[in-house]
């Protein structure tokens, strides 16, 4: 035990993975699984996000939660040290992918400021009655992905920045499978199937954690499509999330940071890529650095704002 707030397991490893979550699972899991292959080269370092994360460097594999990586940077910043830079798919890709290679998205996508929507008197057409809204990038609890009327949406966006990006979609309405396929320089190099809906089209979902169990003649077909999207799209590093439907290929859902990607059941080998690539991909220039949403920022900023650096490691980043 490092501190109150720090757990390192094992100590003794080559290669050092850094955790910061409030959740203990997301570590566990990480552990666990590379446990299975014997002989890990990674040591984990798990920090709860109770305070400022301590020890980081830029030459470990850092996983860390979005509202924790801003209020750490807001911290860093606030006290002259130099916040963490790292690579993220453009809060636009999904929207720009549905302009570029529609067949991948499958849906109508729109991406527009809160600012703009407020004066919206109907929705863009192709989207349906009730699409689907949330952050562009990100969540917050105020405004969490569901499906909304326009007078919906525009009670929800109220108190919205005014430059906080909102992505609009049309319904998918057949889903039966969803998997996830992580990146690195651009190939795919881990994949899992992470919920089904059961029935297919339906609202119960079934997660990888709850035991379910998803088609393995999927697999192939879930990195030839994130493989195709990150071409289309020009994306180098992420986790791209898709939907097998009942009536088409696989369809695009999202992309987010590889960063903050939940472990799924990737395997060891799977698992052991992943951390090489999160090792990585730190100083990847060919990705933009994380911008987090407005919304966001105001979230989760000030998280860190009573804490003091003292003579802790908090004060400075390793390099």
């Amino acid at each position: 035990m490092l501190s109150d707030m720090t757990t390192e397991f094992p100590p003794n490893k080559a290669k050092v993975c850094q955790v910061v979550a409030n959740e203990n699972w997301i570590s566990e899991i990480i552990s666990q699984t590379l446990d299975q292959a014997g002989g890990a080269a990674w040591s984990l370092r798990a920090q709860n996000g109770l305070a400022p994360p301590d020890g980081l460097s830029q030459a470990d594999a850092l996983w860390i939660a979005p509202a924790l990586l801003i209020a750490s940077n807001a911290w860093l910043t606030a006290w002259g040290s130099e916040p963490l830079r790292l690579p993220s798919p453009r809060a636009t890709w999904l929207a720009e992918l549905a302009q570029v290679a529609p067949e991948l998205a499958g849906r109508r996508i729109v991406a527009a400021p809160a600012k703009r929507i407020l004066g919206w008197r109907s929705l863009p057409s192709g989207l349906g009655d009730r699409p689907w809204s949330q952050l562009a990038q990100g969540r917050v609890l105020a405004f969490r992905a569901a499906q909304r009327s326009l007078p919906e949406l525009q009670a929800s966006l109220a108190t919205a920045p005014p430059d906080s990006l909102i992505q609009l979609s049309s319904h998918i309405p057949d889903i039966s499978e969803e998997w996830r396929v992580l990146l690195d320089a651009g190939r795919p190099i881990a994949a899992s199937g992470y919920c089904l809906h059961d029935p297919a089209g339906g609202r119960r979902i079934v997660s990888v954690f709850d035991g379910a169990h998803f088609d393995p003649a999927r697999r192939a077909a879930a990195l030839q499509a994130a493989q195709a999207a990150a071409s289309a799209g020009g994306l180098t590093s992420g986790a791209i999330d898709l939907a097998f439907t009942q009536s088409g290929p696989p369809i695009i859902l999202e992309a987010n940071p590889l960063w903050c990607a939940a472990p799924y059941a990737y395997g060891p080998q799977g698992m052991a890529a992943y951390l090489d690539a999160l090792q990585s991909s730190q100083a990847d220039p060919r990705e933009p650095p994380y911008a987090p949403d407005p919304w966001m920022r105001r979230s989760f900023s000030r998280r860190y704002a009573a804490f003091h650096p003292g003579a802790s490691s908090r004060q400075k980043l390793n390099r």
